[in-house]
């Protein structure tokens, strides 16, 4: 028990090793995107009508790809553990895990004993401490899977030739992740602007999505969820989705949740719908707003 509670909990174990070895979310991002583009644009740099054709594909690809990196990442938190926790900081906080890693060094010191026996008494060592090790990564997991969406929503948006016209993180009544065009131009005209939200999922919190916004009703609301087909599958469920499109919200997901769950959904857009008509219809109404000087501050 004193293990565990050593090992977990945002001051744990895990929580330290994770932040000497894993990069923060918006250098994770950079990475996943170094390595999408690299792979669909090897020869030249794409136009914005190429990234238009294939910006479901690239937003999925762009999510996928940081997720895949992560876990590769925390394969390395497994690998330097040990010689974090075995260091002078990391004994320090963490005498019970810095014990057992102890305890198996002595094993593969101990020149009288067989390699096979030395084998099973390092397991048995290293079986409670990984147990619980994987099992704080994998919470953490969670909550980290997708938490930089709205880093490559906003590096696509510049892609398509959107800098300028969308501000992040803005405070109205409630927090939102994206708001186009301007803080100035919704305190102007908030009927011609629009708000974005970003979820990796909703699961039981979705009635939250709403309070998080708290704002009036009336205005264009987006709520882009990135979950990919078999977790939409069980967490999109109808009384869910019922309960969003009756507050007036536009739900986003991937093009593939779109065609197999909402295929005749009006007010459930695939990714690709999103990029390619909503934002470019509801453009033409911000537009007027930035010619008149509400732009994005620079």
């Amino acid at each position: 028990q004193a293990l565990k509670e050593e090992i977990q909990g945002s001051r744990g174990l895990v929580a330290w090793v994770r932040q000497q070895v894993i990069p923060e979310g918006r250098e994770l991002a950079r990475l996943a995107q170094e390595r999408v583009w690299s792979e669909y644009w090897k020869d030249q740099p794409p136009t914005p009508q190429k990234i238009a054709q294939h910006v479901d594909a690239l937003l999925c690809s762009l999510l996928d790809k940081e997720y895949e990196i992560y876990l590769e990442y925390e394969r390395e938190c497994a690998r330097q553990a040990p010689e974090l926790v075995l260091s002078e900081e990391g004994a320090r906080h963490f005498p019970n895990a810095a014990k057992l890693l102890r305890s198996a060094l002595q094993v593969i010191a101990d020149s009288q004993k067989p390699p096979s026996h030395k084998l099973g008494e390092i397991a048995g060592y290293l079986r409670p401490f990984y147990q619980v090790f994987e099992q704080s990564l994998a919470q953490g997991r969670r909550g980290r899977a997708g938490g930089s969406a709205q880093l490559h929503i906003e590096y696509l948006l510049h892609q398509l030739g959107y800098t300028g016209e969308f501000e992040t993180q803005q405070v109205l009544n409630g927090k939102v992740d994206f708001l186009f065009p301007s803080k100035a131009a919704w305190e102007r005209d908030r009927q011609r602007c629009i708000i974005v939200s970003v979820k990796r999922s909703i699961r039981e919190r979705y009635k939250q999505v709403f309070e998080e916004l708290d704002l009036t009703k009336g205005l264009t609301i987006y709520l882009i969820v990135t979950e990919p087909l078999e977790e939409a599958r069980k967490d999109l469920t109808s009384a869910k989705v019922e309960h969003i499109t009756q507050q007036n919200i536009y739900l986003v997901v991937r093009d593939a949740v779109k065609e197999a769950q909402f295929s005749k959904e009006r007010q459930i857009l695939g990714f690709t719908q999103f990029f390619n008509e909503e934002l470019p219809l509801r453009r033409q109404l911000w537009k007027p707003l930035l010619q008149n000087g509400l732009k994005v501050p620079e």
